[in-house]
């Protein structure tokens, strides 16, 4: 059951966009009563908590890790299959992504699935998300793929060029920043 709310929820999101969901109108048009909402989401960013995690799940559940390569290609490999993991949810993606800041209430409970998300990303590619270097490790990473996210919601492209300049250089910035870091180690 949680699937077929899960996905009428999404429909409502990309159809209307993120200011105007509510569970009572998901409710209304899929004929599922409201207390079966209640079961599953305990807010509307429960829904959207719920889709990160399942596009994390799919990125663990399919990568290989690379050992052979540098960090930054990792890093690089690993987030280029977290975008086309998301793929199939570009549209609501993108509706979500133009109201979400104006969602105050909204931006806690995400921003800590976002921080949850790239740390799965940096275990996943064999680098501590812990201690003092790891939450530098996990908040750059975040900020480079929220900013990266913005480019990908906008191309279009097959292959994804815009996005993977962006992310390129975006990842070289980081990979100079921590070896000026390691400097002072």
């Amino acid at each position: 059951m949680k699937d077929k709310i899960f996905k009428a929820c999404l429909k409502t999101i990309e159809r209307e966009g993120w200011k105007s969901f509510t569970f009572a109108k998901v409710s209304k048009e899929s004929g599922i009563p409201l207390s079966t909402f209640k079961k599953h989401f305990s807010s509307p960013a429960d829904v959207m908590i719920h889709l990160f995690q399942k596009i994390d799940g799919d990125v663990l559940k399919h990568h290989v890790a690379s050992e052979n390569l540098s960090i930054k290609d990792r890093l690089f490999e690993i987030l280029m299959e977290r975008f086309d993991a998301a793929t199939p949810y570009k549209p609501v993606l993108r509706r979500f992504w133009q109201d979400w800041l104006l969602a105050a209430d909204d931006f806690p409970p995400l921003a800590c699935q976002g921080y949850s998300s790239m740390t799965w990303m940096l275990e996943a590619v064999g680098l501590n998300p812990r201690g003092i270097s790891g939450i530098i490790r996990v908040q750059g990473l975040t900020t480079l793929y929220v900013l990266t996210l913005r480019t990908w919601l906008d191309d279009d492209s097959p292959d994804l060029g815009k996005t993977m300049a962006f992310l390129d250089k975006g990842l070289s910035k980081m990979e100079r920043a921590a070896a000026w870091l390691n400097n002072f180690s």
